[in-house]
């Protein structure tokens, strides 16, 4: 993972308020709008998405996003 894309503000105030699973980061599901869905992805201080080189999707394209569950 090598992409790093800021999230809107509405959503870093929804991560800002849920505990992290590491030191500076949270581990989440992306839904997006088309459907398709992102697990076990890295958000950098509530507030950077972590994608892999492969991936190209813009902030716009996020419908919802939320933590991880194994």
């Amino acid at each position: 993972m090598t992409l790093k894309v800021k999230l809107p503000t509405k959503l870093i105030d929804k991560l800002a308020d849920l505990p992290e699973q590491g030191m500076g980061y949270q581990v989440v599901n992306i839904t997006l709008k088309n459907g398709t869905i992102l697990t076990d992805r890295r958000v950098v201080n509530s507030t950077y998405l972590l994608l892999f080189d492969s991936e190209k999707i813009e902030t716009s394209d996020i419908e919802q996003i939320e933590l991880f569950k194994k």
